[in-house]
């Protein structure tokens, strides 16, 4: 009764239709579910929407004045690697004084790295220290 094409393309609509997409959005348009315009294919940080809002870096509510840039092309922020040395520290730590120990040793890479300069690195490690 159909042809082997129309039945291919009612077959396709039909799926496109329960998907709430045409076949040419799902190829055309690919996720990029945290609005970071890096696709969710190539982001190592999909999370970054709540960091993003933010145009400084946000510590434990504390607003450090240093720029939230992009720190990487793969869809990272300067928040996003802040975020997981804090939590990557506090996994790790034993006491808060391990816990500091350790944010400054991952920060002193960062300011070898000259993501961020040693005044940021200071403020970071003011706040962190102070965190309970």
């Amino acid at each position: 009764m159909y042809s082997n094409k129309l039945r291919r393309f009612l077959a396709v609509s039909a799926m496109a239709f329960f998907l709430g997409a045409t076949s040419a959005q799902a190829q055309l348009v690919p996720l990029d579910t945290d609005g970071d315009e890096i696709t969710d294919d190539l982001d190592e940080c999909d999370n970054s929407i709540t960091t993003i809002v933010s145009p400084t870096v946000i510590i434990n509510g504390v607003d450090t004045g240093i720029q939230n840039t992009a720190s990487n092309a793969v869809g990272c922020t300067l928040a996003d690697l802040i975020d997981e040395i804090i939590d990557t520290c506090l996994d790790g730590a034993k006491n808060h004084g391990k816990f500091v120990s350790c944010v400054s040793h991952e920060t002193n890479i960062l300011k070898r790295a000259r993501t961020i300069s040693g005044q940021q690195k200071g403020k970071i490690q003011s706040i962190v220290a102070k965190m309970r």
